[in-house]
């Protein structure tokens, strides 16, 4: 297979994104300026403020200070106390705001205590001139904490933890200006500090300055601030109003934000990207609103880097015009406001930054696109409605394009139309490429195919995935192993653990809106034990106990705009990848596991109509809508528990019904094994022996019917044991034993005496079968007993042995009558019928009705497909190869004969299957040598298959 790239993939350049999780670096401004919106949060009362930093203390450092003759000294004290202040107003969490605070107090304490009371000539220069140095420090921190705090707002930068390395700063300068002031080295501990605070307190009230006197002082102080704030600001408008007139004057472009660069290696996404590229230039009037949705790893970030560098849009909109805002890191308002402020690249600073983007963005003349990326991450704050208003004036601008990629179900705001694609994984082939291509040695390897399934066809898995093979030598096959003993946590081992599936997905897991909802995170959980998904009605029937409706519905709202999880018709599904990060052991919730559990069970004992029940068909379905979430849970049971085993023998005969398998099956016998439950295990063994005979392994069916019924004699179960012996003789039926007739004969007697309608009619309907004209009146009267004990599946049974008994004699017509009403009969028991579209597809094609024949072969091959047992797929294919030969159609005919030969090789145990080939392989000569005839052996062999009118005239229509 050939790969071709959409586009280059460097690592250089890639943005932190959520399918590209990286670092992000800050430019100049973002490293000295943050604004933070705290419109919510009040200075702390007298009281709070009193017990919190002793304020009693810290008036009496303000006051003793005013006395103290060295200039700047009462200045810097009182600016010391406002730094207090401003901390602990902040009311922060953050580690380095407390150390910040604690180290300005001890200065100032250090400082008054050491000059208290000290005449001007007392006072060494040096010190003056530490002072003075003290000042200048403080100075410095203040006009830091300031850009940080954006008016005074500094309770958000701390809450939300973003500034920890810029307060660290602080500190360290702090920590230069006490070591340069030389007098911390006096201090040794903190009974040190307060022994001066209570001197300094003493000196205080012996010197009898009043509290009127203090405050006065402070309001004085406090003036002089507000005056400079007030020039300030007088000064930043003077300065604001000649930056827009040389901005309007000069015509010269903003400096933007660096454009990543396409990915190489990409595939897959084509139309996607071709798709978006058009709508972005084909805009005339107003420019486009587009916005790709999806969870993260799905590779919205390349995309959208690919249409950015979509060389359409290179020339719609220029170099300078494009601008890439990283989103990923805006977790507030203020944060948003400053991403978009920097990757405009915009010198004018009024003050207020959204109408300083607003205000370059409408001075443009020419049309510019803005790439939103990871958008869900302020879009997701509690000040959505902030956020929404700045989206809502930038979509205001009809020559500004707006692209927008979020995890999310929905785009975001109210009022704009949005071009939008849920975006969802790559199908297999471009999947196969992108893992080919970074790991070539890996490509052919008979594992990939199931690794990629494994991983959801996600671009950003298959990437770790692929890069890790690379790099540890692994083949594809021993990274699916070890993933699903690992789960996402391997992925760190590529080397690329920035970009590793556990912190893509855990920014979703994490995000506010999943802590805003207690219900999300045990929905999520709950969804993850369902590998195929289920509907809103099941889920609130079924999966979440007495979880309100209220409470499913909003929580389901919060893992669709989370992205966690993909409504796909009315189904909820969490991709494989997800879940396999949801229920590592090491985080699942053991108590959601358990009730799960009991949910699974409980369902099924629910639905437990058997074949000929009334409810079966209801019930069937049932289990049929939730059979893969069932079996998914019930397979990783390990507890032999009654319950759970009693599901497993539900969902077996259930499997054996609709689509033989073994998996479960199989898990109950190794549950009974431990429970020592003998009823159980030899149940469990009976349809493992059923389910072992529809995949055509009769020799290993055959040893589990005997191990059953040695179990039920054991537990003097005599019905289920003459039971287990008519399926030994069933099954014996398909291989070269000749002791089936016998067996039949004794599980007739068993059944006989055990006045067993059912059974007596079972083995009648065999023994009658003796393919001759006497064996027709004999099974009529075992139809009339079926019908006189109202043995609905017998009676369907016994039409489709008729239906058989009548082809063998060529009594097409009568045989037509009796396989209809075959048909109809196992309709109504909705049991399987393709047997019986089968046998009339045969009748069709010897009445010489070839267009019926087809019908019914294709009705047939479509439910055999769906059931999947080999013999009847390759009974099928037979009849529709021999029907194409007969309409004339050479080109179709080899390819079903060929399809035959395929799920012949399936059946080493079957007569059937060892003729079936002989005569396909006859038939493909045929068709190559038109004279060929067949030999004895092969004459033999389409007889025994109903085809012995054909080799007269194989591949010859008249």
């Amino acid at each position: 297979m050939t790969c071709f790239p959409c586009w280059p993939n460097s690592a250089s350049a890639t943005p932190a994104s959520d399918d590209e999780i990286l670092p992000g670096n800050s430019n100049e401004r973002q490293k000295n300026k943050v604004r933070i919106d705290n419109d919510n949060q009040g200075a702390p009362s007298k009281s709070e403020y009193a017990r919190e930093t002793g304020k009693e203390l810290l008036d009496v450092l303000e006051a003793v200070a005013e006395q103290i003759p060295v200039p700047g000294v009462a200045i810097a004290i009182k600016m010391a106390n406002n730094l207090i202040r401003t901390c602990e107003n902040s009311h922060a969490t953050l580690e380095q705001a407390e150390v910040l605070k604690k180290r300005i107090k001890n200065l100032a304490i250090i400082l008054v205590n050491e000059l208290k009371g000290k005449k001007a000539e007392e006072i060494e220069g040096k010190l003056r001139t530490d002072i003075e140095q003290l000042e200048s420090d403080l100075k410095y921190i203040r006009s830091k904490l300031d850009e940080i705090a954006a008016q005074n707002t500094f309770l958000v930068v701390l809450y939300q933890k973003l500034n920890e390395d810029k307060v660290r700063g602080c500190v360290e300068r702090l920590s230069t200006a006490l070591e340069s002031f030389n007098l911390s080295r006096q201090i040794a501990d903190a009974d040190a500090l307060d022994r001066l605070s209570e001197q300094i307190i003493t000196f205080y009230k012996q010197q009898q300055v009043t509290l009127d006197e203090i405050q006065l002082s402070t309001r004085n102080i406090e003036k002089k601030f507000e005056n400079v704030e007030r020039n300030m600001e007088s000064v930043q408008a003077i300065l604001a109003e000649k930056r827009y007139q040389g901005d309007s004057s000069n015509g010269s472009s903003p400096r933007r934000g660096v454009i990543p660069v396409a990915p190489d290696i990409f595939f897959g996404r084509d139309a996607i990207v071709n798709g978006f590229a058009h709508t972005l230039v084909s805009q005339k009037t107003s420019m486009a609103r587009i916005c790709l949705l999806g969870p993260g790893g799905m590779g919205k970030t390349s995309i959208a880097r690919a249409v950015l560098n979509h060389q359409s849009v290179i020339q719609h909109f220029g170099e300078e015009s494009r601008v890439w805002v990283p989103c990923v890191k805006a977790t507030s308002v203020s944060l948003l406001k400053d991403t978009l402020y920097d990757s405009l690249g915009l010198s004018l600073n009024t003050g207020d930054p959204l109408q300083d983007i607003l205000h370059d963005l409408k001075s443009s003349k020419s049309p510019i696109i803005l790439l939103l990326d990871n958008f869900e991450t302020p879009w997701n704050l509690h000040s959505q409605a902030e956020v929404q208003d700045i989206l809502l004036q930038l979509a205001k601008l009809q020559h500004v394009a707006l692209f927008v990629t979020m995890r999310s179900f929905e785009p975001p705001g109210d009022g704009i139309h949005w071009v939008s694609i849920h975006l969802e994984a790559v199908d297999k082939e471009a999947s196969d490429c992108i893992y080919s291509e970074i790991h070539p040695a890996g490509a052919m390897d008979p594992g990939l195919s199931s690794l990629l399934e494994e991983v959801g066809h996600m671009p950003l898995a298959i990437t770790l995935m692929a890069k890790l093979g690379r790099k540890m030598g692994y083949m594809p096959a021993k990274l699916l192993e070890l993933y699903k003993q690992a789960g996402t946590a391997f992925l760190h081992l590529g080397g690329d653990a920035q970009r590793s599936m556990d912190i893509c997905i855990g920014l979703s897991v994490e995000s506010q809106p999943m802590k805003d909802s207690p219900s999300a995170a045990k929905l999520l959980s709950i969804l993850a034990l369902l590998p195929v998904g289920t509907t809103l009605e099941a889920l609130s029937r079924w999966w979440v106990g007495d979880m309100p409706e209220t409470s499913i519905s909003l929580g389901l709202g919060t893992l669709l705009d989370t992205s966690l999880v993909e409504k796909r018709g009315d189904t909820y599904v969490v991709l494989p990848v997800i879940r396999r990060y949801v229920l590592d052991p090491g985080r699942f919730p053991q108590n959601i596991w358990e009730s799960t559990v009991q949910m699974a069970c409980a369902y099924l004992k629910k639905h437990n109509a058997s074949l000929g029940e009334s409810n079966y068909l209801a019930h069937k379905n049932a289990r049929s809508l939730e059979e893969a979430n069932l079996q998914g849970i019930l397979l990783e049971t390990t507890a032999p528990d009654p319950d759970t085993i009693e599901a497993l023998l539900i969902l077996s005969e259930h499997q054996y019904q609709t689509r033989p398998r073994l998996e479960v099956v199989q898990h109950a016998l190794e549950l009974t094994k431990k429970s020592e439950d003998q009823r159980f295990y030899a149940e469990e063994l009976y349809w493992n022996g059923k389910n072992l005979w529809r995949l055509d392994h009769y020799e290993a069916a055959i040893k589990q019917f005997h191990l059953a019924r040695e179990g039920f004699l054991l537990m003097s179960e005599p019905k289920r044991a003459a039971d287990a012996l008519y399926w030994i003789a069933n099954v014996s039926m398909n291989t070269d034993s000749e002791d089936f007739q016998r067996i039949f004969e004794e599980a007739l007697a068993e059944f006989r005496s055990l006045a067993h309608p059912a059974g007596i009619a079972m083995c009648q309907i065999v023994l009658l079968s003796q393919w001759d004209a006497q064996s027709i009146p004999s099974l009529t009267t075992t139809w009339e007993f079926c019908i006189s004990n109202n043995l609905l599946i017998q009676k369907a049974d016994c039409a489709w042995w008729l239906t058989q008994t009548c082809i063998n004699l060529g009594r097409f017509d009568e045989a037509k009558q009796w396989g209809l009403i075959a048909l109809d009969e196992g309709n109504q028991v909705n049991k399987q019928t393709f047997d019986a579209y089968w046998n009339l597809g045969q009748i069709s094609i010897a009445l010489g009705d070839y267009d019926k024949a087809v019908e019914y072969i294709m009705e047939g091959l479509e439910s055999s497909k769906a059931f999947g047992r080999p013999l009847n797929i390759a009974r099928i294919l037979f009849q529709l190869g021999r029907v194409w030969m007969k309409k004339g159609q050479k080109d179709d005919a080899p390819g079903a004969f060929t399809e035959t030969l395929k799920y012949c090789e399936m059946l080493q145990e079957s007569w059937e299957g060892l003729s079936m080939q002989r005569a396909c392989r006859f038939y493909l000569d045929k068709l190559e040598n038109p004279s060929r005839e067949p030999n004895d052996d092969e004459m033999e062999d389409l007889e025994v298959l109903g085809a012995r009118e054909d080799y007269e005239t194989v591949g010859i229509a008249e």
